[in-house]
């Protein structure tokens, strides 16, 4: 029996050059025995999110290039592989490197072009498609709003505190604190109060995506809390 994916490219890896420093990327080229279908542009989850989606990202990376889809999976300034420090991550540094990414991909495969964001990336997949049209969005068990990822971010901190030292904090609390001091730090991840405020920003029913379909799969009820 073959392997799934068999005869197909493996995935090549490279980085591009973006402002600041440079972005890691997988590159998926879609099976050459079959019929070219455009380009998609993958936006990962937001902090630990990426780490623990890899596998699942990259294994539908390649089921999307096994019917004839291009993929490409970028880091994002400050995550996973590519350069930075998270604290020093930006909503709008992040919106320039999708640019950068669709420019390249589209330059590499032309014909039709898609997003595919998971979680967070399904909103700076809205986000983006805003400004640039695209031919359809691929949304994974997205944030409706981006208050509701830094609430879940926040309660990280949150058990940890009511752990260790029983103090009887909340979100809107430990909210203040990032405001009030300009960052916070939760499992390791420095989160600064500028980027705090543009994902609180987002907003999935204020946004007018330039495309002509949107395809939108998630599991149980959408995350509003």
């Amino acid at each position: 029996m073959n392997a799934p994916f068999s005869g197909m490219p493996h995935a090549e890896p490279f980085f591009f050059d973006a402002e600041p420093g440079t972005r890691f990327c997988l590159y998926h080229a879609p099976d050459p025995r079959v019929k070219p279908r455009g380009g998609i542009l993958y936006i990962h989850p937001f902090a630990e999110e990426l780490n623990k989606s890899r596998r699942t990202a990259a294994l539908q990376a390649r089921a999307f290039a096994s019917v004839g889809y291009a993929v490409l999976q970028v880091d994002l300034f400050g995550c996973g592989d590519s350069c930075g420090d998270f604290s020093s991550a930006r909503w709008d540094i992040w919106q320039s490197d999708l640019e950068v990414a669709f420019r390249w991909l589209h330059a590499r495969v032309g014909g039709p072009m898609y997003l595919w964001g998971l979680r967070l990336g399904a909103l700076m997949a809205l986000d983006f498609a805003c400004a640039t049209p695209v031919e359809g969005i691929i949304l994974w068990q997205p944030f409706v709003r981006g208050r509701t990822c830094i609430n879940q971010f926040l309660r990280a901190r949150l058990a940890t505190e009511l752990l260790v030292d029983g103090i009887p904090v909340n979100t809107t609390a430990l909210r203040d604190d990032l405001y009030g001091h300009g960052f916070i730090e939760i499992n390791g991840y420095e989160l600064s109060a500028e980027l705090a405020r543009a994902i609180d920003a987002r907003d999935a029913a204020a946004m007018v995506p330039r495309t002509p379909r949107v395809d939108w799969f998630a599991t149980g009820t959408p995350d509003d809390g």
